[in-house]
């Protein structure tokens, strides 16, 4: 995460080809393991590019090295020389080369400290001896390469904090004038961007164990770290930023020619960038494949800027900003043609050095430039905002703009161009709304600053496009201006947010009212007459009639008095965007929050600073909203859940209807021996024809619902019921031995006494009476269908039961006599013999009579039973008492029961 040596090559061999320098030697010592390990990686590379023309070694620790004589034999061969010696040594070589009169410019040498401190050797010109003159004048010859050392104040911040933590922590104290190490801040970097590809494989449900590919993760990426932007390469190296140092002839200290150069890395290749194409950018072209077609990505002759400087030239139907694909990351694009190709000069270098420095949160981040050589073409790559300009913002009259959102753009705008006239680039120049973009988390972004060598168009189109641009520009700079931008002063810049406050009050475009009786260069002109004058046009402001400079109305008049005040302003007064050292700004956001909260929002109780706080407290709030629903839909939720169970389990056993809320599939299963109980309403069909529908639907509701009751007292499971015959069974699904018997039995018994006090509501003479039918014997149960599944049993037991019903006599229990045998087991049951009777598809078989149980405990024990009916208060029946000491109740010891209208 800090630098690779083999970068040190491409440093060297850019810059010998930038300036046109091919011939070089090197002298290297290799009694130092550093200076030799970069002399090596230094010789291998230039070798390679074929301008490398002498090598020496030396031994550093020997007093018999002849410096003077090196430089002779190395200035036979070439005109740069490289010095890769420890520091001490560089100071002795310089000393000899002004000996040999080689520093009065015809040389040039070069060394190489990517670190200062004491660990690597001092390198500098004063040691305190009588030689410190001329060493100070020979070292004007010297240029070194360094790492760039970070200065933003987020590593000062960091540097501060190493510092308290090595004393805090470790009880070292840094010396005086010493710097924390550019490998501290590295390897924080290091462990960050470990956390970044670790936190992806987490969220990709990946394993952490796996090194191989959390490693590729952290390859070929970029991020802001506490060094600065870290790009890291897809050989998993680091392209660190170097600088050039030259000695000043004044102080003596070795000052910043130029930075980040690390192989020019802010040139882009043609090759390495792709054009998004086509409808919502569903296809990608290489970008020399583009320039041979005029037609693709705005690159017509026609448009003759890229879109995030004139929106205007484009159709309204276009996307605004030509969309590229650099190294992964999405990228903005912006075109400018010029006379010739464009020359890597130093001011242009040092252009770039300060569009790459600026980092700020609110101004968008330089990519690259791709000079198209032998094309006098040049793209500059910029940071993609996808959610367009402020312009588009306001134009676009389906987006709602409320007053939170305009003072938060605002307030991104008054940090953007604060942070920008704090930089080296000082001043814009080219302030206008489309120049201020908005990314996809709502943060406005200042964007198209600096870089003017690059961005002066060479054919300069005077047409009414040209002067809209100039509308934002303050009048006193307008005699200046020969292209937008050119004349750049923070004062000026001041005027120009002056002129976007007013577009976002109004939401309109620059003097929108004068405009609609004025063209953009009348407008212009009108205000250049009054740059002579010392003052500033009146006339032009949203809201105003030119016509004897009067006011339409005085609400309009206050909406537009802070554009106005700072038109004026900048030029009586020193007003910048500092906010810290001037309150200008803040009184003006103030003035403007209260004319707009009378006049066009009288609900508007305040703002928030950033647009995505109050989206993520709106969100918060949301979220507090959602989470208590969610708690009360889960409820509910889980008492419908439940409700469904209970409901399932009504119709299927409980083990059945477990396996399909499971998704499993229920297996047929072999039952051995099971009882079965068919009972059957005698005289039915004529009962149904003497009376109504709804009559017999509640009759038989009534009385089934008394079975129910009763049946839930005992081991058994209701099978269905058809019409008028009631279906039950006992011994499955769980088997339960040779109880499945006794339980129909009492079962039976209780249902026949239940009958014979039963009243029938629309025939309360008429006395009911059901025939029923017991049978034992080996059945096959299992669930049948897919929609309302229904779980059924089979086998001859099933018709048996049903023929020993059907055979019956009314208020009597028909027993066969399998299932008389197993009753005898139990010596409790009374059974009469009935005989031989002819059951269909039977031939005569033997049947018994239940007669009742002499059990001390049976559940029998029922004086008697009517039906709960809606007509009777629950406090008027007669009480129904059953034993507790059956499976599906609450157990209890013999002979306990329990009164049903105590529960």
């Amino acid at each position: 995460m800090s630098y690779c040596q083999c970068r040190l090559r491409l440093v060297f061999s850019s810059v010998f080809k930038e300036f046109g320098w091919s011939h070089v030697a090197l002298i290297l010592d290799r009694s130092d393991l550093f200076s030799l390990t970069v002399g090596k990686n230094l010789e291998y590379g230039l070798r390679k590019e074929g301008l490398l023309k002498f090598v020496r070694d030396l031994d550093g620790n020997s007093e018999d090295e002849s410096y003077h004589l090196y430089l002779r034999d190395a200035s036979m061969y070439a005109r740069i020389v490289i010095l890769s010696v420890r520091g001490t040594l560089v100071r002795k070589f310089m000393l000899a080369a002004h000996e040999l009169e080689m520093t009065r410019g015809e040389w040039a040498f070069l060394d190489v400290e990517i670190f200062h401190g004491s660990y690597w050797g001092d390198h500098g010109w004063e040691v305190g001896d009588e030689d410190d003159a001329a060493a100070r004048k020979a070292y004007e010859a010297l240029l070194r390469v360094s790492l760039l050392q970070p200065t933003s104040p987020r590593f000062q911040d960091f540097a501060d904090s190493v510092k308290q933590r090595a004393q805090s922590d470790y009880n070292y104290t840094f010396s005086e004038g010493e710097e924390v190490n550019f490998f501290v801040g590295a390897f924080y970097d290091g462990v960050y961007l470990l956390g970044i590809a670790l936190n992806e494989t987490l969220a990709e449900g990946g394993d952490i164990r796996d090194g191989i590919s959390i490693t590729r993760r952290m390859w070929d990426r970029d991020f802001i770290g506490v060094t600065g932007h870290v790009r890291i390469d897809d050989n998993g190296d680091r392209d660190a930023d170097y600088s050039i140092l030259d000695l000043d002839p004044i102080t003596g200290r070795h000052l910043r020619l130029s930075a980040d150069l690390n192989n020019m890395s802010w040139r882009v290749r043609p090759e390495e960038l792709l054009l998004e194409v086509g409808k919502q950018f569903s296809s990608k072209i290489n970008l020399q494949q583009a320039m041979s077609d005029t037609n693709t990505f705005g690159l017509e002759p026609k448009i003759r800027r890229g879109s995030q400087i004139s929106c205007e030239s484009l159709p309204p139907t276009r996307v605004f900003t030509t969309v590229g694909i650099y190294k992964g990351e999405r990228v903005a694009i912006k075109k400018i043609t010029k006379k010739k190709v464009v020359d890597v000069t130093k001011k242009l270098l040092w252009e770039i050095k300060q569009v790459r420095d600026v980092t700020s949160e609110n101004t968008v981040r330089f990519i690259g430039a791709c000079l198209c050589s032998p094309s006098p073409t040049v793209l500059i790559l910029t940071e993609y905002c996808p959610r367009g300009s402020l312009k588009d913002v306001l134009e676009n009259e389906a987006i709602k703009l409320d007053w939170n959102f305009r003072m938060s753009l605002i307030h991104d705008i008054v940090k953007g161009m604060s942070y920008l006239h704090a930089s080296e680039v000082s001043a814009h120049g080219k302030l206008r709304s489309c120049n201020c973009l908005i990314d996809g988390r709502f943060v406005l972004k200042i964007s198209d600053f600096g870089l003017k060598t690059l961005t002066t168009p060479s054919d300069l189109i005077i047409d009414e496009t040209y002067y809209t641009k100039l509308l934002w520009i303050a009048p006193e700079l307008l005699p200046l201006t020969v292209t937008p931008g050119s004349a750049a002063t923070q004062k000026g810049d001041v005027y120009s947010f002056a002129i976007i406050l007013e577009e976002i009050v109004v939401r309109g475009g620059p003097y929108e009212v004068a405009r609609t009786f004025m063209t953009a260069q009348e407008g212009v002109s009108f205000g250049e007459s009054f740059v002579e004058a010392g003052s500033r046009p009146k006339g032009l402001s949203a809201g105003y009639i030119v016509a004897d400079g009067e006011m339409l109305a005085r609400s309009t008049r206050r909406t537009t008095q802070l554009p106005h005040d700072s038109r004026h302003d900048t030029r009586n007064h020193e007003v910048d965007f500092d906010s810290q050292n001037s309150s200008l700004i803040k009184t003006l956001q103030f003035k403007l929050l209260l004319n707009v909260t009378e006049i066009a929002c009288p609900r508007f109780r305040g703002y928030c600073e950033n647009l995505m706080d109050d989206l993520l407290r709106r969100m918060e709030q949301y979220a507090n909203n959602l989470e208590a629903l969610v708690e009360e839909k889960t409820e509910q939720l889980s008492l419908e859940k439940r409700r469904s169970e209970e409901l399932l389990y009504q119709v299927l056993p409980r083990q059945v209807a477990d396996q399909l809320m499971a998704g499993e599939i229920v297996q047929p299963e072999q039952f051995e021996c099971v009882t079965i109980y068919f009972s059957d309403i005698v005289g039915f069909t004529a009962l149904c024809a003497q009376s109504m529908p709804m009559e017999v639907v509640d009759f038989l509701n009534d009385l089934y619902s008394t079975f129910d009751n009763i049946i839930g007292f005992y081991d058994v499971y209701k099978v269905e019921t058809i019409g008028d015959a009631y279906m039950v069974a006992s011994g499955l699904p769980e088997r339960n031995g040779d109880e499945h018997a006794r339980e129909i039995g009492l079962m039976a018994l209780a249902v026949l006494d239940a009958v014979r006090s039963f009243t029938i509501m629309h025939k309360q003479n008429t006395q009911l009476s059901v025939r029923i039918g017991v049978h034992s014997g080996p059945v096959c149960a299992g669930v049948v269908g897919q929609r309302m599944p229904h779980y059924c049993l089979f086998g001859d037991t099933v018709n048996t039961a049903s023929r020993m019903e059907s055979s019956g006599l009314p208020l009597r229990v028909h027993v066969s006599e399998a299932t008389k045998n197993i009753l005898d087991k139990f010596k409790t049951f009374d059974l009469e013999l009935r005989g031989e009777v002819e059951l269909k598809g039977k031939g005569r078989v033997t049947s018994y009579w239940l007669i009742g149980c002499s059990e001390p405990d049976s559940r029998l024990a029922v004086p008697k039973y009517r039906r709960l009916s809606t007509s009777q208060p629950e406090n008027n029946l007669n009480p129904l008492i059953f034993p507790l000491n059956n499976t599906n109740g609450p157990k209890a010891s013999n002979n306990t029961f329990i009164n049903l209208t105590e529960l």
